[in-house]
């Protein structure tokens, strides 16, 4: 018993560390919305936020149309393009799936975690200001 308590306080420990750890990169805040209708739904309109950790918070500050909260999920990896900042020269897009209550179908959209361009928020969400 000691043993399971001890293993429990030293992984508190951890992640109450490592939530610290992860302070938002300032570069992927999101200031405004794109006037590009296509931007972030297609491969070839990915939003490049530079690593997987800035997709996450990224996705952290959509909100619907309205501010409504969303849920999302990570759909997996494929869809190439070409990438100076990958090894072989072509970077993998994450496919993420985005809800809110009151939306009919899913939004999916592409991010790019090896490529940086000041991301913006695609057409038909919102986001929190930071």
């Amino acid at each position: 018993m000691r043993v399971l308590i001890s293993i429990f306080f030293l992984l508190s420990i951890t992640l109450t560390v490592k939530s610290q750890d992860n302070a938002i990169d300032e570069r992927v805040i999101i200031e405004e919305i794109s006037t590009d209708k296509t931007y972030g739904f297609k491969p070839k309109t990915n939003i490049k936020v530079g690593s997987v950790r800035n997709e996450y918070a990224f996705i952290a500050q959509l909100t619907g149309p309205n501010g409504e909260e969303i849920t999302a999920k990570r759909l997996g990896s494929g869809w190439d393009v070409k990438s100076k900042n990958s090894p072989f020269g072509k970077a993998p897009l994450d496919k993420w799936e985005i809800k809110y209550d009151g939306l009919k179908e899913p939004i999916i959209i592409y991010l790019n975690g090896y490529d940086y361009e000041k991301p913006k928020c695609p057409v038909g969400l919102s986001f929190k200001k930071l």
